[in-house]
């Protein structure tokens, strides 16, 4: 799977399908909350995180996000 830089909002169906094809329920994430972006669909968060460094994140914050909302 590519890595993917979301910028905007994105929905949540477009989210489950990033899920379905990564983990099943889940998709690996790194955050970066002050340019409120994150990198998603890496095989490896380092990898999601080397992708916003060079894309201009000082600071990221890894993480795993589920289309339904579930921790």
């Amino acid at each position: 799977m590519t890595i993917e830089i979301i910028r905007r909002p994105i929905s949540r169906a477009r989210l489950s399908s990033l899920a379905e094809a990564q983990f099943g329920d889940m998709v690996k994430a790194v955050v970066d909350v002050e340019r409120g972006v994150m990198a998603i669909g890496g095989e490896l968060q380092a990898d999601e995180e080397a992708a916003l460094m060079e894309d201009g994140s000082a600071h990221t914050r890894p993480g795993a996000v589920r289309p339904d909302g579930r921790r």
